[in-house]
């Protein structure tokens, strides 16, 4: 029986990477063109992997594969002696998992080649000489491949790669786009995974790991240019990006809002969360730039709970302008706004007026909930009296003039009109 080890030293074939793994993965390639790649060394072994491989062997190599062009893999692996045994398991890695991890799930496994003959050599389809062959598995443009080799006898010191040419698969530089950070992060926040469209690259930057561990607690508050290599030599392929790290604010404000109603200014905010929230002072200006503090409202203190507040002020003069400033333990002031506002009732009104058949009325407070009217001739004799309930029918007025009064609950006006 062959023997079983397990070595973590990755080559990349058109493309290298370094993974950061429990048993040290590698990269030794810069070969990311098609014809024979190499030559490969070996290193120890680690933890088996595969189905068929039995790991007995003294030394292990990884090469991952980036397919360019779909079809049938035709591969040698190629030992610079012509005996020994040479195995080759290969691995398809799913989207987004590092290809060291992948390959200890046996699932991924999509072809292996227990090597039959001692001939120094493996080959996976059969475009190529070698006695010791197995079937080619079809793969796909997109698809990460990862090449297990055993050097099962210990013959080979090293070995060569050659991918057979087209219509054969193909690969290349694999991609090193990065993935947008997906929340918003602060100086409080928890480390934060980077990834891109191919991992297991090497990551460099303020704040962040080789393997692409962000810590804004580490960076504070500011713009970070992360970088991120994929490969080395002619394969290296590179990017970057801006990762932002904002103050954590003492309040997660939800709503802010600034209403009239009988000449008074009201201001309403919600806030989703609440961290050392000492108060809030509401500010007013009348000319937006200087700013007097109107009133005070308490702040909760530390919540996760919606919490609601409100601020009315009863002495607006016009058009006016509104600010919210949260004030935490430590003094630390964070403002909201400017709103504003012009809180003056415009009053009831007529139209149209001369009227011929319908007299309609205009109230802008439209939360009055009873409405009257009387309607008078010049010389103040009544002549209808009811509650207002959408336009009023005069049409069977004589012509002329007529006094109308109108009555709310907060609000009485009194016009003349003209019957025509």
């Amino acid at each position: 029986m062959k023997i079983i080890k397990y070595i973590l030293f990755c080559f990349i074939f058109c493309f290298s990477t370094s993974y950061n793994l429990i048993a040290q993965c590698h990269t030794n390639t810069n070969i990311c063109a098609s014809g024979t790649s190499g030559p490969f060394t070996f290193s120890t072994p680690g933890p088996s992997v595969s189905s068929c491989l039995d790991f007995w062997g003294p030394g292990y190599a990884y090469i991952s594969l980036y397919i360019t062009q779909s079809g049938p893999l035709e591969m040698l692996i190629d030992g610079d002696a012509s005996s020994g045994y040479l195995d080759v398991a290969i691995f398809n890695i799913p989207s987004g998992i590092d290809p060291c991890l992948a390959i200890q799930n046996n699932s991924n496994q999509i072809s292996c080649n227990y090597a039959l003959a001692a001939s120094g050599c493996n080959q996976i389809g059969s475009f190529f000489g070698c006695p010791s062959f197995v079937s080619s598995p079809n793969v796909n443009v997109g698809d990460r491949l990862m090449i297990v080799v055993e050097n099962w006898s210990g013959s080979s010191t090293n070995f060569t790669l050659d991918l057979g040419p087209a219509p054969a698969a193909q690969s290349g530089p694999g991609n090193p786009s990065i993935n947008p950070v997906t929340i918003s992060l602060t100086d409080a926040s928890s480390p934060y995974q980077m990834t891109a469209a191919d991992n297991g690259g090497v990551w460099s930057g303020t704040g962040v790991s080789s393997s692409g561990l962000f810590d804004p607690s580490t960076t504070g508050v500011g713009t970070f240019v992360l970088y991120y290599n994929l490969g080395s030599g002619p394969c290296l392929t590179t990017d970057s990006i801006h990762v932002i790290v904002n103050a954590v604010l003492a309040v997660e404000l939800i709503d802010l809002q600034l209403n009239c109603k009988n000449d008074k200014a009201i201001m309403k905010w919600s806030t989703a969360s609440e961290i050392n929230c000492d108060y809030f002072k509401v500010e007013r200006s009348y000319d937006a730039h200087y700013y007097t503090t109107i009133g005070v409202v308490d702040g909760h203190g530390n919540s996760s709970a919606i919490m609601n507040y409100t601020f009315v002020d009863d002495k607006n003069k016009g058009h006016s302008y509104y600010r919210l400033v949260e004030v935490d333990y430590n003094g630390k002031e964070t403002i909201y706004g400017p709103l504003s506002t012009k809180c003056v009732e415009e009053g009831i009104s007529i139209y149209p007026n001369p009227v011929r058949d319908y007299l309609k009325v205009k109230i802008p407070d439209s939360e009055e909930s009873l409405v009257v009217y009387e309607i008078k001739s010049v010389t103040g004799k009544l002549i209808i009296s009811n509650t207002l309930d959408g336009a009023i029918d005069v049409s069977n007025l004589s012509s002329g003039y007529y006094i109308i009064t109108i009555k709310t609950d907060n609000q009485q006006y009194i016009q003349k009109f003209v019957r025509q």
